[in-house]
């Protein structure tokens, strides 16, 4: 009975059901309903990413335990209520920056989500921002709809924000020495003025002067855009790396950096 429901609801396209609605579709007891779903669990037909949602696996993805997790933010995402999108090195790999996988799908949110999100050999990691509204964001389509991703403006702010998320300095010198080929000055400077943050848009300036681009021109121009954005604000010098000390360094003074850690791209 059971199986033939997920086979039924397979063939109408449609990826998950709730707790509430196979009950209800199958009129049965919830006790039915609970020892039915926990034998599916137990067979690799199905995960549960939050209470009462239940996500269908197919026979493809069982050997992974999970759908993708590109195919899975979507479905979550909706049946919560919360407004996200993909960040950081996985957003990278979005626009090309694919120097190095993230081990797991590393998602921005509005809501905090405490069920594990763990299914086999799919990991999804949420980090919680209170105000994402109106942040630059691109849909690529999926199999279960819209996946929206952090544009890479957005992605290298993140970066910055969020280093210890993102393997480190080293590596997002790696990462912006891809991702400058699709990252645009004035956008840059757009989503610093909505933000009201200057401290990652003087390293992210600072980063990309040290680093072997790909696009050597469009870095240059990065770089001069910002550093004419910046003289007409008022800064104050910020560590390049905050948990390090900053005892003895020497100060940029073009970006206000404390250069107490040094820069090398993995390229």
């Amino acid at each position: 009975m059971f199986f033939n429901y997920l086979n039924h609801l397979r063939s109408l396209g449609k990826r998950h059901f709730t707790f509430e609605q196979l009950v209800n579709e199958l009129k049965i007891s919830v006790n039915s309903a609970k020892s039915g779903l926990y034998r599916l669990k137990r067979q690799g037909n199905l995960i549960s990413p939050y209470k009462g949602l239940y996500v269908i696996i197919p026979p493809e993805h069982r050997p992974h335990g999970s759908i993708p997790a590109e195919d899975l933010v979507p479905i979550l995402m909706d049946h919560v209520g919360a407004d996200y999108y993909v960040s950081l090195l996985s957003a990278a790999m979005y626009h090309g920056a694919a120097h190095q996988k993230p081990a797991s799908f590393q998602v921005i949110s509005n809501k905090h989500i405490k069920h594990p999100l763990e299914f086999g050999q799919i990991k999804i990691e949420l980090t919680y921002k209170k105000q994402i509204t109106g942040l630059p964001t691109k849909n690529y389509t999926v199999s279960t709809g819209y996946l929206k991703v952090a544009t890479p403006e957005l992605t290298a702010m993140d970066l910055l924000l969020y280093i210890n998320k993102s393997g480190g300095l080293n590596h997002i010198a790696t990462v912006l020495s891809e991702l400058i080929e699709v990252m645009d000055a004035d956008k840059i400077i757009q989503l610093a003025e909505m933000q009201g943050e200057k401290a990652w848009v003087q390293r992210l300036g600072y980063i990309i002067e040290k680093i072997d681009p790909m696009d050597e021109d469009k870095a240059k121009e990065i770089v001069h855009k910002l550093e004419r954005y910046l003289s007409n604000k008022k800064m104050v010098f910020v560590p390049l790396a905050s948990e390090m000390s900053r005892t003895h360094s020497i100060r940029s003074k073009k970006w206000m950096i404390i250069e107490n850690t040094t820069i090398e791209s993995d390229l």
